[in-house]
């Protein structure tokens, strides 16, 4: 993904979770430029902020259990109705649960209240995910859990710690 000459010349393979938002705040980082901020919730009035974490530790040590236990992405859909639709996702090392809620254009926030469907892929044995569990009653506790983690959002993982083994 990027090359940081005396870091990445033979590669780094890790099993732990980056997403497109930790590439700034990496190359900041790698750069020797001063830390960027976590974005506020309002970030219209601030230059520079970040909503990812620099990657440089995991490059320096690429197995480690202080690290994030989620990533968070989300993607439109057709309209439903009077309603656009956002798929809100978490992958964790284990599964992906969405949910396809509404979306509040005017505030970029989503409509948690109107939803349109879920879904929960085992990625240990369902790796193309093929198998969406949402409905299947054996999950339904796992469902609620990564269900909560969503809605309280990426911040609240910067401050939570989880246990991989329970919901990965």
């Amino acid at each position: 993904m990027i090359h940081i000459p005396g870091l990445t010349d033979q590669g780094i393979p890790t099993e732990e979770l980056v997403e497109f938002v930790d590439l700034f705040p990496t190359l900041v980082e790698a750069a020797g430029l001063p830390s960027l901020h976590v974005c506020p919730e309002d970030s219209s009035k601030v230059d520079v902020c970040t909503e990812g974490q620099s990657f440089l530790p995991l490059i320096k040590q690429p197995k480690t259990d202080n690290w994030k236990k989620a990533a968070f992405s989300e993607y439109p859909r057709h309209s439903h109705g009077r309603h656009k639709l956002m798929g809100y996702s978490m992958t964790t090392s284990l599964y992906r649960y969405t949910e396809w809620v509404g979306f509040d254009a005017t505030h970029y926030k989503p409509k948690w209240s109107v939803s349109s469907g879920a879904e929960l892929y085992d990625h240990y044995q369902d790796p193309q995910e093929n198998i969406n569990l949402v409905h299947d009653p054996a999950h339904k506790d796992l469902v609620v859990k990564l269900s909560h983690r969503l809605h309280a959002g990426w911040r609240h993982e910067l401050t939570t710690q989880h246990v991989p083994s329970i919901i990965g």
